[in-house]
This record gives structure tokens, sequence and C-alpha cells, in this order.
């Protein structure tokens, strides 16, 4: 008897992550779906229990060597069975109805890329909270955009077909490669892309301000890596250089004012952890910028923690 082939694959790129994935993939197995779904979990060259935890929990796990994100959703899709690809992090933690929701938005045919709506895990840290309330964790804000909209990879659905028509994702890309991922994706397919609020997940944010350090920094040189590939679309110049700088300024000067101003108790505690978290994110992801920029490549250590 020939086995019905998954309506939808779930990718799931994996480094290092034994302590978080087991509850990422327990959500997926708790999915209450109409049809059929596979797992599949790509280790990016973990050094830790990943895999065993990938095995106990029953997902079909692949092994990608060449480290990115992009290379290990490649793989991930290069296995697929299914027609719809459900991206997801291995951080976060579905609803029950993520999978169902995801298919429900395919069922128009014309939709080709959707991004489900992302919650953070209630903060306990500084770092925490300021990016819990930052706005970048979920995707309605950037699906808006008018330049270079996107789906953040963490909780995106697109048609398999369409993904394998462009030749899947950009593996120059250690960071930043949703963003062009989805960019070439809507060239090919445009007005394809949606919001699915139904499809939710929650989301771990860094607990340290050195891992949102490093997140900012990988964020900042993935953005400088689209400047240099799209120089047509995105023009960097001496005015946006005085611009960020003008900008960076401020944003010292807000983070030592709250900080003198904390000090002499008539700054609460929540405008300047908000604030200095701002400076920490804002100076990391323009450092990261720069360096990009300066060297035309990733720097070794940061982009695999982010």
């Amino acid at each position: 008897m020939l086995r019905r082939s998954p309506d939808v694959s779930v990718v799931v790129p994996a480094f290092n992550e034994e302590s978080q994935i087991g509850d990422t993939l327990r959500a997926l197995q708790a999915q209450r779906f109409d049809g059929r779904f596979e797992t599949i979990v790509v280790d990016n060259g973990s050094t830790d229990r990943t895999a065993e935890v990938v095995r106990r929990c029953g997902a079909t796990l692949a092994f990608e060597p060449t480290r990115g994100p992009a290379a290990a959703r490649n793989a991930g899709l290069a296995r697929a069975q299914g027609r719809i690809v459900c991206h997801l992090d291995a951080d976060a933690v579905p609803s029950r109805g993520w999978v169902q929701a995801m298919a429900d938005a395919m069922a128009d045919p014309s939709v080709v890329l959707v991004g489900g709506r992302s919650v953070s895990f209630p903060p306990k840290t500084g770092a925490e909270r300021y990016m819990a309330a930052s706005g970048r964790i979920d995707a309605v804000e950037y699906i808006r955009r008018p330049l270079f909209p996107f789906v953040p990879s963490r909780n995106m659905a697109v048609r398999r077909e369409a993904a394998t028509a462009i030749g899947g994702w950009s593996e120059e890309f250690l960071t930043g490669e949703d963003v062009e991922f989805c960019h070439r994706l809507l060239q090919r397919f445009p007005d394809s892309m949606i919001y699915a609020p139904r499809a939710l997940l929650m989301h771990r944010n860094r607990a340290s301000e050195e891992a949102l350090a490093r997140q900012a920094w990988g964020y900042g040189e993935g953005v400088a890596n689209l400047y240099a590939r799209y120089p047509g679309t995105l023009r960097w110049g001496t005015t946006d250089v005085g611009q960020v700088a003008v900008k960076r300024i401020g944003y010292w000067v807000d983070a030592l004012a709250c900080r003198v101003g904390h000090r002499l108790g008539i700054v609460p505690n929540e405008r300047f952890e908000r604030a200095h978290f701002h400076h920490v994110w804002k100076r990391a992801f323009w450092a990261g910028f720069a360096s990009y920029r300066r060297t035309g490549r990733y720097a070794a250590g940061v982009a695999g923690g982010v």
C-alpha cells in the first residue's frame, strides 16, 4: 500500500539547540491538522546533543555541514515532500493550530508566501523586555514595508514549487537570508504575500545583553549584504553615513542622560532600561553593518549566534 505524501513539510534549522528544540518538536507533535505533515530538522553542524533530542522526538533528521540557516533551509527544501513548506526556528513553540492556519492561508491559489503571528515568551531580563517591546518579532510590520517587504523565516510558509522555482535560499547570506529570499520570490510572484494572525507561535528572545548585541551585529551584516547584492535598489552614500552618525550620537546621549537620571532617581527603571538596550542594539547593528561594508564578509563566530 502506497503511503500518501504529506500536505505540509515543516523545516526546522538547528545549531546547538538541545535545550530548546525538544519543546518545539513536542509542540509540533501536538498539532491539530486535518491533513498530513512531516517535520524535518536540519542539524547545521551542532556539537551538542541536538541530533539525539531530534531522534528521540521522532522527527526526520538531516545534516547540512555548510553553515548558515539558508543552507539548512535548502537542505530541508530538498527533502520536503509537502506542497507547502513551513519554516520554523528551533527556539520557537507553535500553537496547536499553527500548521492548520498556514495550510488554510494557502487555500487561495494566488497566495505563495505567508507570515504567521509571532509573540515573545514572557520576558524576564532587560534584553528580553526590550526585544518584546521593539516590534521586531512579528511579521505584520515587515510585510507592510514599501521597500523589501518580507516574512521573517521564524514563522513562514511558502509553496514548495515557488521556492524551488527561484532556486531556493541564497547561501551567501548568513543573516538577512529571509529578506533576500522574499525579495526574489515576490519579484517572480508579485502580490502573493499575506499575513496569517492565526498561525501563532511563541518565540524566545535573547536573554543577555551580549547575546542581544551579537544578534544585532548579525542583522547589520545581513542588511549590508543586501546593499551589496542590490546596489541598484539600495543605495548607500555619504548622506546616509552622516544621518546614521547623527542618530547614533542621539542614541548614546539619550542612554547616557537616562543613566544619570536613573542614578539620581528622576528617570524610572523602565525608561532607563529601554534607552540602554536601544543604544546597545543600534550600536551593534551599525557596527555589524560597517564591518560587512568594509570587509565584504560576515565576522567569524558572529553569524552562528544570531
